[in-house]
């Protein structure tokens, strides 16, 4: 390490999942070349993210509940312990961390000369987290929030919850939206498509493309009960997902139930997704809530044209950046600046014997009125292509740099 090089450390849970991880490992490669970075992962193993820097391994495997209160103790306690004897040696002139626990950890071992960096990533009132996990992670933002050196939102929506709902100082919230490398993302578009990858894309019809995890807060079958009605118009239209999670069942089922097995296709994790957005016609997201859409915005790197739920928080800000970010729409869908926004839907796990709710139908309005005009699709495309512009990772990490 040159005389010059400064050290920080990264602390999140893993780097094969997530978004926060997937954000954090995102920073490590446009940091400046000054700057050495040591992840600090309870787990190591599976690593799926492209990250630069050096691994600390805490050894500590998963488990399928993770909300287990001994095994969040245990994670808790071997965190504090290695992250408290790191930040004495001097070695470090910041810690950057992500998620509840982390955050905690990062600022009960705040020491002289090691800033404690604190990154929100949820609209935390929005989340669909209850019980007991909620009111820890409640009741860590109000009590330690304010000791850190920063508290860094991901939008100006998370940062305005936190002043309003959490008591968290202005002077201490910044927001800095997420990063993206773009010449990176436009490369990756280009590779070819492998194995069963072709055979979702045909000679004809329109590729629908929406990703994240199968959670509750995606509100991934409500685009598949609104593709009901975009098949009717249009039949040869087909919905890629990508992602995997817990209500994949769930899914699987409703889709069988509505006789989409030849238009949904769930397609797993996939590691590159740029080669597979870049092909399809038009990016979905129907979020109940998010921390800033990662996704969509990777989405609009590629070029496509997006049509958003309006959730809190995050689509606004990118797709109608001059509006206020507590309008809502609505009633109707209505075309922003940078794409299109349509009402949230409520949450609730419909059947497919059910008739479409008044949202769900807003938004299959919305996809078939894009389908409907080249014209429309080829202006919001280039349109995403400017936002993504301003989206660079070179340019946002400066004000990760200002904040050192």
């Amino acid at each position: 390490m040159g005389t010059d090089t400064k050290k920080l450390i990264f602390m999140v849970s893993t780097l094969n999942t997530g978004g926060a991880q997937r954000a954090l490992a995102n920073m490590s490669l446009v940091f400046p070349q000054a700057y050495e970075i040591d992840f600090l992962l309870n787990d190591a193993q599976d690593i799926c993210y492209e990250y630069k820097g050096n691994i600390i391994d805490l050894g500590l495997k998963p488990q399928k509940d993770k909300t287990n209160l001994f095994y969040q103790m245990k994670v808790f306690l071997k965190r504090y312990c290695e992250l408290k004897k790191r930040k004495k040696s001097g070695n470090y002139i910041a810690c950057i961390s992500a998620l509840t626990s982390a955050n905690a950890v990062n600022i009960l071992t705040r020491t002289k000369g090691c800033k404690s960096i604190v990154s929100i990533r949820n609209y935390t009132s929005k989340s669909p987290i209850r019980g007991l996990k909620r009111s820890i992670a409640e009741t860590a933002i109000r009590l330690l929030y304010n000791r850190a050196d920063a508290v860094v939102a991901v939008s100006e929506s998370v940062r305005h919850d936190l002043i309003q709902n959490y008591g968290v100082k202005p002077e201490k919230a910044v927001t800095i939206y997420n990063g993206y490398d773009l010449d990176k993302i436009r490369t990756l578009s280009q590779t070819d498509l492998q194995g069963a990858e072709r055979n979702w894309f045909q000679p004809q019809g329109f590729v629908i493309v929406t990703a994240g995890r199968f959670t509750q807060e995606k509100g991934h079958w409500h685009l598949i009960r609104a593709m009901r009605r975009i098949v009717k118009e249009f039949p040869d239209t087909r919905l890629l997902i990508l992602g995997e999670g817990e209500l994949e069942p769930y899914l699987r089922e409703l889709i069988a139930d509505c006789g989409l097995q030849d238009h949904v296709v769930l397609c797993g994790f996939a590691k590159n997704p740029y080669h597979i957005v870049s092909r399809c016609d038009l990016y979905v997201m129907p979020s109940l809530t998010e921390g800033f859409p990662n996704a969509m915005a990777e989405a609009m790197c590629c070029g496509l044209p997006v049509v958003s739920a309006d959730f809190d928080s995050g689509a606004r800000e990118i797709l109608a950046p001059l509006t206020p970010i507590t309008k809502k729409t609505r009633k109707q869908y209505e075309m922003e600046q940078y794409g299109v926004l349509c009402p949230v839907c409520d949450g609730r796990r419909y059947t497919a014997r059910e008739p479409l709710t008044a949202e769900e139908q807003i938004m299959a309005d919305a996809v078939t009125a894009m389908l409907r005009d080249d014209e429309m699709r080829r202006r919001y495309a280039e349109r995403a292509l400017e936002r993504a512009g301003e989206l660079d990772g070179k340019a946002m990490i400066q004000s990760w740099v200002k904040l050192l």
